[in-house]
Order: C-alpha cells, then sequence, then structure tokens
C-alpha cells in the first residue's frame, strides 16, 4: 500500500526518524512534525494526509487536544489516527482505542507499526 501521504507528530525526534525512514522506503510520502500546532498550519495549507500517527504525550498541546481539534473540523475528522506513547495504563489504552483507528505502545516494533499502518490504509480507501 505506497503512495500514501502520512503526517507523523512527535515531540521526540528519534520517533520521527525512524518511522519516517520506515515509511519513506516503504514508499510513502511523510511530513514530520515535532509540534502539534505545525499540524494545523499544513493543514490550513491543504497538506492532508490519508493518515495521521500521533504521539499522545507532548508538550504545549496533548495528542488528546490535537484528536479534539481534527475532530471539530469538518474536512479532518475522518483522518484516521494511530495513537503512540510511552504511557502504559489501562485509560490511556481504552482512550487510544476510542479515538483513534489504532493505538500502540513505545517501545515498539517498527514491523508490528507497518503492519498496523497497511491495515489502516487498507480498510480507509476512500480517504
Amino acid at each position: 500500500m505506497a503512495n500514501k501521504k502520512i503526517m507523523i507528530i512527535d515531540d521526540d525526534p528519534d520517533i520521527l526518524s525512524s518511522i519516517g525512514q520506515v515509511l519513506q522506503s516503504n514508499g510513502h510520502t511523510v511530513i514530520s512534525i515535532q509540534d502539534a500546532g505545525e499540524c494545523f498550519k499544513r493543514l490550513k495549507k491543504g497538506e492532508k494526509p490519508h493518515l495521521i500517527i500521533l504521539d499522545i504525550m507532548m508538550p504545549v498541546m496533548s495528542g488528546w487536544e490535537v484528536q479534539r481539534k481534527l475532530d471539530a473540523h469538518p474536512e479532518w475528522c475522518k483522518i484516521p489516527i494511530i495513537f503512540i506513547t510511552g504511557r502504559k495504563n489501562e485509560t490511556v489504552k481504552e482512550m487510544g482505542e476510542k479515538y483513534g483507528v489504532d493505538f500502540i505502545e513505545k517501545p515498539f516494533e517498527i514491523k508490528d507499526l507497518e503492519k498496523r499502518i497497511d491495515k489502516v490504509l487498507k480498510t480507509r480507501r476512500n480517504n
């Protein structure tokens, strides 16, 4: 499932780099963003991705806040989100599964993330 635009939002440059490299090697276009506010600037410019990989714990604006702002906008509310986080508790997992199409805990195996991304992109063909 190549040639999809995927936005990665994470304040950790190592996560952005590692996920970005794998996605690019699989033929995807990657938009890497460290600041959640930049996400909305890009979206307003028309850079709508097919999928967002979103860290939950970030400074300034959490992944939950980003998700709520996306949900409130008619053009962005249908963009699927895979949440990623280093926080390991049942509440975070439940919220991630409720508000995103998937949820994965750090550290994660890149092959597992690739499978999840492919699954989301295959089920969201109209995006």
